[in-house]
């Protein structure tokens, strides 16, 4: 992949992201104006322990702007690539890329509140769940690549490398089961096999973070280690955000998020200044 045909993948999901921030929006604004924003709880919460907290009580308001945050993120981010990386061909840069965008259809779990509103076919709960895992395999699969990767890939094979990211995403996802009648607090369905996905997650985020540690000694590079730190924060922050429905959720997932994906972008940037 050269550097403009990824430039132009990056500005096609910088417009997606823009897009989704608008619908999003837009639509927290007119659920919140014609009072159709559910105030009453659609299911229990995803970490069950949050009932008894009274730091962290229901708020539907908390879960509406959740899903807004992450097509915001996303569009920063790939508005920061476009300016700071335009030139420079990095493979880590090529696949952050990718998961920025892929984060960004978060957004998608708004239509569940909405169809409340309007007859949107599309918004069942399960289709929008199974897109929503989906975009969270293929975020953490994306970074695992874009430091295993560095040691060996070219610049061609970065097109099929996402492709397959991207196939190897879907098909997991497809056979995993929904159960349409159980939905949770931040609108999404529980999946079938959820611990094992929990813990699939969350390997393969660590090993993400530990191999970008890891390359850091080996390269004796400072700025590749803070950047693993960073994307330690911005997995958090995603962690937490996905179970969003309260303001103290909001609030530190949303902080996490965009702390770790600026350090991350900022450190790989000083990195290949000096490269």
């Amino acid at each position: 992949m050269t550097i403009a045909a990824r430039n132009r993948f990056i500005r096609m999901g910088a417009l997606v992201s823009l897009s989704l921030v608008v619908a999003a929006s837009a639509s927290i604004a007119y659920m919140t104006m014609k009072g159709t924003l559910p105030s009453a709880q659609p299911g229990p919460r995803g970490l069950a322990f949050l009932d008894g907290l009274f730091l962290t009580p229901f708020s539907p308001v908390a879960v509406a702007l959740s899903a807004g945050v992450f097509p915001l993120f996303s569009l920063l981010c790939l508005g920061y690539v476009l300016f700071a990386f335009e030139k420079t061909q990095t493979i880590e840069i090529t696949f952050f890329a990718a998961a920025a965008f892929s984060v960004s259809l978060e957004a998608l779990r708004i239509l569940v509140p909405l169809a409340g509103s309007f007859p949107i076919s599309v918004a069942s709960p399960v289709a929008v769940s199974r897109a929503i895992l989906f975009c969270r395999v293929f975020a953490s699969l994306a970074l695992l690549a874009s430091v295993i990767f560095t040691t060996g890939q070219t610049a061609q094979q970065l097109g099929a490398s996402v492709f397959l990211i991207g196939f190897v995403s879907f098909s997991l996802v497809s056979a995993v089961p929904f159960n349409s009648t159980r939905l949770f607090s931040n609108y999404l369905v529980r999946p079938g096999f959820s611990v094992t996905l929990t813990a699939f997650l969350t390997v393969i985020g660590l090993l993400a973070v530990v191999s970008y540690l890891i390359q850091g000694k080996t390269r004796a590079s400072p700025d590749y280690t803070a950047a693993g730190v960073a994307l330690l924060s911005f997995l958090s922050g995603y962690a937490i955000l996905s179970y969003c429905d309260s303001w103290a959720f909001l609030g530190a997932g949303g902080f996490l998020l965009f702390a770790g994906g600026w350090k991350y972008l900022d450190r790989i940037h000083r990195y290949y200044l000096w490269q």
